[in-house]
């Protein structure tokens, strides 16, 4: 049998169906047997500290998904992204599987490429390395040599894969229902799933990533301090996309950086006025800036990888979140609730004051007390713990994902040695000096 067929066939999905259950039923006792126990003995359950739980927990969670692969490691993705949702060992454990997803077997990829192109690959391709140079949930990435000579970077998408995201979500959905049933107090995960299935849909269409990137490339059209790589749209398929390749420093490669005699403050100053102008100024990003997506050139140049995750912003986001930033530096409460709701949060009673103390939540998490420009790591895990403590009915998305992104640039920041702020890099120079409208977004 071959190994598409073995991958599609009715009995492989029901092994992925039953593993996803064993998973779910060994998470959902571990933190219902304690508790039933605890009640057996006249304690209160709701003292037991479940750190521990929950790291036992996201480890199985983790290790079922890199031996399924799939949708599995894109959950992961997801919850690694979503610290609004899931407390911090979850976010923390499942977050490595951005980096950390086995290739598929070569074969499988070389299929694929000649069933989209219709041709054998040494009719398009004089070399095609076997080994990727990075691999992902969905695809993996090879470098190449067009019959020209050009080096390009392949990127294609795992066989079958739509059909094991629908098996998947099937089994994640039958699970769902039935946690909904027994649980009197369940976490609403329904809702997480129809979030996910409806970007899926939309990034195993490789001509929206396509998309994504041509616009963003039109975006910084005059700005020679970012590439992003040109594509080959006579050789890219709703399955796979054909690059240029271009070499660059990883970003947080301290020593290599050093060494290209590129100065690391110029670095992060260099990437926050990008991600200003995408967030506060154009109204859509690249909204996964992790390590793996972004090199530097000399200049410093920022060459940015990967649009499966880019998000339009609403209108009036930019302003939002701007005039957020503002209020929480000077504690200006009225100025702090009219952000948030700008930005889309809602209460279930409406109570405005909920507002104030995420804010407090999240200042009470810097270094100092104050907030100078600098969404860290440390701050918004505290704002999204108090926002699960918090009677909140409603937390965009839109906010998790630049909450997110400003997250991880913190981290790129603070790995080189300096911090992240926001506010600084929109000085002169900086981000917003270069943008026609601020905050057209």
């Amino acid at each position: 049998m071959s190994a598409l067929r073995w991958i599609s066939s009715p009995a492989v999905r029901f092994w992925r169906s039953a593993r996803i259950g064993y998973t779910a039923a060994c998470v959902w006792l571990r933190y219902k047997g304690p508790r039933w126990w605890d009640r057996a003995l006249g304690r209160d359950p709701d003292a037991r500290d479940l750190t521990r739980v929950h790291e036992r927990n996201a480890e199985q969670i983790f290790e079922t998904a890199v031996h399924l692969k799939g949708l599995l490691i894109k959950m992961c993705q997801v919850i690694g992204t979503r610290s609004d949702f899931f407390p911090p060992p979850y976010v923390k454990t499942l977050s490595k599987a951005q980096d950390q997803v086995p290739p598929r077997d070569f074969e499988q990829i070389r299929r694929v490429v000649e069933e989209d192109f219709g041709k054998p690959l040494d009719a398009v391709f004089s070399e095609f390395e076997t080994t990727p140079v990075a691999a992902a949930s969905l695809a993996q990435v090879h470098a190449a040599k067009l019959l020209d000579g050009q080096t390009v970077a392949v990127k294609v998408q795992y066989p079958d894969i739509d059909r094991i995201v629908r098996t998947d979500l099937t089994a994640m959905r039958r699970i769902c229902r039935i946690y909904e049933r027994f649980d009197p107090q369940p976490i609403e995960l329904l809702p997480l799933l129809d979030e996910m299935q409806k970007h899926l849909e939309l990034e195993l269409d490789f001509r929206r990533e396509v998309e994504n990137a041509d616009r963003i490339r039109g975006l910084f059209a005059n700005d020679e301090s970012v590439l992003i790589p040109a594509v080959h749209h006579e050789l890219s398929t709703q399955r796979v996309i054909v690059m240029e390749f271009v070499s660059g420093i990883k970003v947080t490669d301290t020593d290599a950086l050093q060494t290209a005699g590129i100065d690391a403050r110029r670095v992060v100053n260099g990437l926050m006025s990008v991600y200003n102008r995408m967030i506060l100024g154009f109204g859509f990003f690249q909204a996964d800036p992790h390590p793996g997506n972004i090199f530097v050139q000399p200049g410093p140049r920022f060459v940015i990888m990967d649009f499966g995750l880019a998000k339009q912003l609403p209108k009036g986001f930019g302003m939002g979140l701007f005039e957020l930033m503002f209020s929480m530096m000077t504690f200006n409460e009225a100025a702090m609730i009219r952000a948030f709701e700008e930005l889309g949060f809602a209460t279930k009673t409406g109570a405005e004051d909920t507002y104030v103390e995420l804010a407090r939540r999240m200042i009470g998490a810097s270094d100092d007390g104050t907030f100078s420009g600098e969404f860290t790591e440390e701050m918004t895990d505290e704002l999204f713990e108090a926002i699960r403590e918090n009677p909140i009915v409603k937390v965009p998305t839109d906010f998790v994902l630049v909450a997110r992104a400003f997250s991880l640039l913190s981290g790129i920041a603070h790995t080189l040695g300096h911090r992240a702020n926001v506010l600084d890099s929109m000085g002169p120079g900086g981000a917003n000096s270069r943008t026609e409208s601020a905050f057209s977004s």
